[in-house]
C-alpha cells in the first residue's frame, strides 16, 4: 500500500514481521489538510495504534503551534500506552510518545530519524518501507549516544513465562536462540554480539526479537525505559521508583496507587517503611533481579539530589551520595583527561568505567590513583591499558566510595604524571606498529609452519624490540602462549582480547616482534575463493551426474585423500552435498589457515580425478577452466 493512499475503512496496516503472536499496528500518512478529518474517523471507530507516522518530506517542520497541539490531542486518543506519533523527514524526526506516567505525551526532537529506532526497533522496517529515503543499512549506527548506550547496557531479565519458555525450547529458532542467551545478567549489546557471531543474526534483527519477547512479556520491559531515562539524565531530573515502574510499563498508575495504599496501611515510619520495590515483588509485578536492575538505573540516571521515601535507608543513602559524584561518557573526555580532572579537583573516591564487557575500577585519594583493577590486569597495567586503548564507555565517580576487590596486588606506586607519560609512549608505539600492518587491527597473523624449531634457536639470542629495548624473560614466556593464538584465522584485535593477561599494547608489540623475526606473517590468503571455486565445480558436476552420485564422489575423494585423519573432520560434505569447513573443529585442533587451504586443495584435486573417471575428462577440464576463469574475473 502506498503511503499516499487511504487505507480501506476499518483495515489496519500491521507491521508484517511477526515471529510471535503479537502484532504491532502502525500506519503512515502524508501530511495534508484532510488529515485531521481522517483522525476523527479513527477516533469514532475506536482505533488505537502502536505508531502513527506523519511523512513531512514535502512540508518540512514548518508546523504551526496550534497544529502540534491538535496532534497532541489525537495522539492521546489514538495511541496505545508506550505508542509514538512520529513526524519524519530523512534528516530528522519529532516524536510525541505516550510514555509519560502522568498521562500526557512527551515531546522529543531527534537530529536523525534513526535515533527513534533504539526505542522502537520493530518500527524501523516499517518506516524504511513506507518513507522514501530512509536507508535501513544505517540503522545500527543511528541515534543519540546516550539512548544507544542505555539500550546496549540494559539487562533483559526473564519473567516467569520467559523462564518457562526458555526451559521448554518451544519458541521459533531465532527467538529461542535469544532466550537461551538471556541469563538475567548479560547486557543487550553482549546478547546481540553473540547472536551475530554464533547464529549470524544481525544486530538490528536481535533488537526486534528482543522487543517481540518484551511484548509477549517473556522479559521485563527494556525499550520503554530508554526515552524516560535519557530525558531524566539530560534534564538532571531525579525520579522515584514508583514513577519509574509506571514509565517502564511494569505497573499501571492504578496498580502503583494500590501499592502506595498498602505501604501506607502498614503504618511504618519514614525510615523503616517497607520498600516500594519489595512490595512490587511481593505482589508479583517483578522479581528481585529486575528490582536490582531498576535500582541500578535509578542510581545511574536519576540520582542527582535527595530522593523521596520510595527506597529503604541504605538505598536512599547511596542515591543521595550521587549529588557529589560524577557521571558521563568517554568521547567528550578521554581517559587521560578524566584522570587529570579528578587529580586537579583533588577528589577522593572510586572511579568505575564500563564499556561493553570490560570494566575498570580505580581508587583515588586526594586526586592520586592508588589502586586499579581491570579483569586480569592490575595496578600499572590496568591504568596504562585504560589510557592507551579505551575511547568509549560510561564512567561513574562516587565520592568517598571504596571497593573490597582492590587489594595490595592492585597498588599503584607511580605518580599520575608518570603513568600518563608512559601511556602516551605506548600509545604512539601502538599506532606506529598498526600503521605498518595492512588492515591494522583487522590484520590476520599466522605463525610460520616451523615456528617451534625456529623459536627454540631465536629465544636463546639477545632479542630486541623495534625501539631497541631488550625483550624480557617474562615476554619470552608470553610469546609461547601467544603463538597458539596466531593461527591465520584470528585478527590482531581478537588476539589482544583473548590474550587478556597482558595489556593490548604489549600484545601488539609482541606480534610485531614475531613478524620482524619472521616467526609470523600477515595472512594474505582467503579461504573463501578456494571453497567457492570447489563448490561451483561440484554444483556443475551435480547437474550432470545427479546429486546422489555427486555426493558419493565428494565423500569418496575425501576418504581417499584424508582418510580418518583430523583433516577429514576439518573439511566435510553436508547432507545437501555442499563442501564446507568446520571452523569450530579447526580452532579446536589448532590448524592454521595455510593447513586448511592445502587440505581443501588436495581434496578438490582428488575429487576432480574421481570425476574424470565418471565423465569425459575433456568436459571436466573445460568445466574447471570455465569456473576458475570466471572466479578470477
Amino acid at each position: 500500500m502506498s503511503k499516499h493512499q487511504e487505507p480501506p475503512p476499518g483495515d489496519e496496516l500491521v507491521e508484517q514481521r511477526s515471529y510471535l503472536s503479537y502484532a504491532y499496528v502502525y500506519r503512515t500518512y502524508a501530511y495534508r489538510e484532510t488529515l485531521f478529518s481522517e483522525f476523527d474517523r479513527l477516533v469514532e471507530e475506536g482505533k488505537v495504534f502502536d505508531g502513527l507516522i506523519i511523512d513531512l518530506q514535502q512540508t518540512g517542520y514548518s508546523l504551526p503551534l496550534d497544529t502540534l497541539v491538535k496532534f497532541h490531542g489525537y495522539g492521546r486518543r489514538l495511541l496505545k500506552p508506550q505508542g509514538v506519533l512520529l513526524f519524519v523527514k530523512t534528516d530528522g524526526a519529532i516524536t510525541l510518545t505516550r510514555d509519560d506516567p502522568a498521562g500526557g505525551l512527551t515531546f522529543n526532537v531527534h537530529d536523525s530519524v534513526f535515533g527513534i529506532f533504539a526505542r522502537y526497533p520493530l518500527l524501523a522496517d516499517y518506516v524504511c518501507a513506507t518513507i522514501s529515503g530512509i536507508d535501513r543499512r544505517r540503522l545500527r549506527g543511528g541515534g543519540s549516544t546516550l539512548a544507544n548506550h542505555i539500550l546496549c547496557t540494559s539487562i533483559p531479565v526473564l519473567t516467569a513465562e520467559g523462564t518457562r519458555s526458555k526451559n521448554a525450547f518451544e519458541m521459533p529458532a531465532p527467538q529461542n536462540w535469544a532466550l537461551q542467551l538471556i541469563d538475567d545478567y548479560s547486557a543487550v549489546e553482549l546478547i546481540a554480539r553473540l547472536m551475530e557471531t554464533q547464529y549470524r543474526v544481525p544486530f538490528d534483527e536481535t533488537l526486534r526479537i528482543l522487543q517481540e519477547l518484551e511484548s509477549e512479556k517473556m522479559i521485563y520491559p527494556i525499550f520503554s525505559r530508554i526515552q524516560f531515562l535519557s530525558n531524566c539524565y539530560h534534564n538532571r531530573k531525579p525520579f522515584r521508583l514508583g514513577r519509574y515502574l509506571v514509565a517502564a510499563g511494569i505497573v499501571t498508575p492504578s496498580q502503583l496507587e494500590q501499592l502506595l495504599e498498602i505501604q501506607q496501611e502498614e503504618g511504618w515510619g519514614r525510615n523503616q517503611k517497607t520498600m516500594l520495590g519489595l512490595l512490587a515483588v511481593r505482589n508479583g509485578y517483578l522479581n528481585t533481579r529486575e528490582l536490582e536492575v531498576l535500582l541500578n538505573d535509578q542510581y545511574l540516571y536519576g540520582g542527582y539530589h535527595k530522593v523521596g521515601a520510595d527506597e529503604d535507608a541504605a538505598t536512599q543513602a547511596s542515591i543521595e551520595s550521587m549529588k557529589d559524584s560524577m557521571i558521563g561518557s568517554l568521547g567528550a573526555i578521554d581517559p587521560a583527561g578524566l584522570l587529570q580532572s579528578l587529580s586537579t579537583s583533588g577528589r577522593t573516591g572510586l572511579l568505575t568505567v564500563e564499556n561493553r564487557d570490560k570494566a575498570i575500577v580505580v581508587a583515588i585519594t586526594e586526586g592520586k590513583p592508588t589502586h586499579a583493577l581491570m579483569h586480569m590486569l592490575k595496578g600499572y597495567d590496568a591504568i596504562t591499558e585504560f589510557v592507551v586503548a579505551w575511547n568509549e564507555g560510561i564512567f561513574v565517580f562516587r565520592d568517598s566510595a571504596e571497593s573490597k576487590d582492590l587489594d595490595e596486588s592492585c597498588s599503584l606506586h607511580q605518580s599520575l604524571d608518570r603513568l600518563l607519560l608512559d601511556s602516551a609512549l605506548y600509545q604512539d608505539q601502538t599506532r606506529e606498529i598498526l600503521s605498518r600492518l595492512p588492515g591494522g587491527r583487522n590484520a590476520i597473523v599466522e605463525r610460520v609452519w616451523n615456528f617451534d624449531a625456529v623459536w627454540s634457536k631465536l629465544s636463546a639470542e639477545n632479542l630486541k624490540y623495534l625501539d631497541g629495548t631488550q625483550v624480557s624473560s617474562e615476554d619470552l614466556t608470553a610469546i609461547q602462549w601467544l603463538s597458539q593464538l596466531i593461527d591465520g584465522w584470528t585478527t590482531i584485535d581478537e588476539v589482544t582480547k583473548l590474550f587478556d593477561g597482558r595489556p593490548s599494547y604489549v600484545v601488539i608489540r609482541l606480534l610485531q616482534l614475531l613478524i620482524d623475526y619472521r616467526l609470523a606473517k600477515i595472512q594474505q590468503q582467503s579461504l573463501f575463493r578456494p571453497l567457492a571455486v570447489f563448490q561451483q565445480i561440484a554444483t556443475q558436476m551435480e547437474s550432470m551426474v545427479g546429486s546422489a552420485q555427486n555426493k558419493s564422489l565428494l565423500e569418496a575423494s575425501l576418504r581417499y585423500v584424508h582418510g580418518d585423519s583430523e583433516a577429514a573432520h576439518r573439511v566435510r560434505v553436508d547432507h545437501d552435498g555442499r563442501v564446507s569447513v568446520n571452523l569450530a573443529y579447526v580452532k579446536q585442533t589448532g590448524a592454521s589457515m595455510s593447513d586448511v587451504l592445502l587440505e581443501v586443495r588436495r581434496w578438490m584435486e582428488a575429487y576432480l580425478a574421481h570425476c574424470r573417471r565418471e565423465a569425459d575428462p575433456r568436459f571436466v577440464n573445460d568445466l574447471v577452466a570455465k569456473v576458475v576463469h570466471g572466479s578470477a574475473r
